[in-house]
């Protein structure tokens, strides 16, 4: 039989995880993420003293990213004009992600007088040896996994109808997603609930800095209220135990926190998503 081969970031799984490196590691997936973001043609990637950022043509927050941020008090202000300005320029929209590392502590207030508004988000984690099995319960439900660009194609449809984006961007994303790779050996994994087979709920699942980090869970507005989110969310924590990653990190939003809380995540920290966007300058 063929060896399996192991996800990418598979070595980089720690023998211990303590609270202050969870924590720290609720930031760091992310910031690995980014890192294959960097190798997308479609975004440039700056590496700078203050804070890293990408950059694009895309109308996207997303692709447009600032993270990472250690300001000195008296380059603050300056630093964040100069994003605000870059982005003007370009006629894009920008998303500043925060968390326990920004510095200095008044940045989300200072992002917030210049026009940005905070999305907020809760970084929280899973010891995935307290996760229950999955177990699909019987019926009409499905999941599976993208292991090609078809099927990449309807998942991304179903995530922006969930959140209400434009389909260009779900487009793009597949693109960027492709690019990374699919499957059970890529580092950037996606899957699919379906209903009497039809698309229904969508799930990423990131390895990355130790991690599995989970993202991209949406459900259609017709499909809410029945357990699909948390289903797709099980069946993602399950394939990353199987890979044998100790934890799992994610962040939620104020309406997901109850259906994570009740998986076992625990609250650890806020990650601050603050979005500007030249509409909204007056």
């Amino acid at each position: 039989m063929a060896q399996r081969r192991q996800p990418i970031g598979m070595a980089d799984v720690p023998s211990y995880l303590s609270m202050a490196s969870t924590v720290q590691a609720v930031e760091a997936n992310l910031f690995a993420f980014f890192q294959h973001v960097r190798q997308w043609p479609r975004v440039e990637w700056h590496d700078g003293p203050e804070f890293c950022w990408t950059i694009s043509d895309l109308p996207f927050p997303l692709f447009n990213s600032v993270l990472g941020a250690r300001i000195a008090g008296d380059r603050l202000d300056a630093a964040i004009d100069e994003r605000i300005d870059a982005c003007r320029r370009r006629g894009v929209p920008m998303l500043w992600w925060t968390g326990p590392s920004s510095e200095p502590r008044e940045l989300g207030q200072h992002l917030i007088e210049r026009g940005f508004f905070r999305e907020p988000a809760y970084g929280m984690a899973l010891d995935l040896a307290d996760a229950p099995a999955f177990r699909l319960p019987p019926g009409p439900v499905q999941i599976r996994e993208v292991a090609d660009r078809e099927s990449l194609g309807v998942w991304t449809r179903v995530l922006c109808e969930a959140f209400g984006v434009p389909q260009p961007f779900g487009d793009a994303f597949a693109d960027l997603a492709w690019s990374i790779g699919v499957g059970e050996t890529s580092s950037f994994r996606h899957f699919l609930a379906t209903v009497d087979g039809a698309p229904a709920a969508t799930c990423s699942l990131f390895f990355g800095a130790g991690v599995a980090g989970i993202y991209d869970v949406a459900t259609l507005s017709a499909r809410r209220r029945r357990g699909l989110g948390r289903l797709v969310t099980q069946a993602a924590l399950d394939q990353a135990r199987a890979a044998g990653y100790r934890a799992a990190i994610l962040h939620a939003s104020s309406l997901g926190l109850g259906v994570y809380r009740s998986l076992g995540f625990q609250d650890l920290c806020p990650i601050g998503q603050y979005i500007w966007a030249p509409q909204l300058e007056t």
